[in-house]
């Protein structure tokens, strides 16, 4: 047998093991993008001590889960929180801390941006974003701050 001809059966023999491994990462599944089908997310505000005029820390209390259970163990800067409405002349918001007293529902602490800002009174909409291994989704809270 040649050098050409043994060199030939090394790249066919390589491509049909390449190949089959691609076929079996397909196959189970390892080779696709996270998927977003079948997570679930709810959310809704909690004021806790945070009123207008303060700045007191308020929170949206965000549930993930999927077919398999809750998501547990998310990273801070897998939530990711915009306001998309507030009262007029509110001040802007930050994000705090993220923390997760049970398993796969996340607490995010609020707080107006600045030190020298404070909570107005009235109805914030808060967009929370979710990018993980798990999925990618987007669910919507209401944050309500009384006087």
């Amino acid at each position: 047998m040649g050098k050409g001809r043994i060199s030939r059966l090394v790249v066919c023999g390589t491509l049909v093991v390449v190949v089959g491994v691609g076929l079996v990462l397909l196959l189970s599944g390892a080779a696709t993008a996270p998927t977003t089908e079948g997570l679930i997310l709810q959310a809704t505000g909690y004021a806790s001590t945070a009123a207008a005029g303060n700045r007191n820390e308020a929170y949206v209390i965000v549930a993930a889960y999927n077919e398999a259970g809750p998501i547990r163990g998310l990273a801070a800067g897998s939530l990711s929180v915009a306001v998309v409405a507030a009262p007029a002349g509110a001040d802007p918001l930050k994000k705090v801390t993220v923390t997760e007293p049970v398993s796969g529902v996340y607490k995010i602490a609020l707080v107006p941006e600045l030190s020298s800002h404070r909570w107005s009174n009235g109805s914030y909409g808060i967009s929370i974003t979710l990018t993980s291994a798990n999925g990618s989704g987007v669910v919507l809270a209401t944050l309500e701050i009384g006087s």
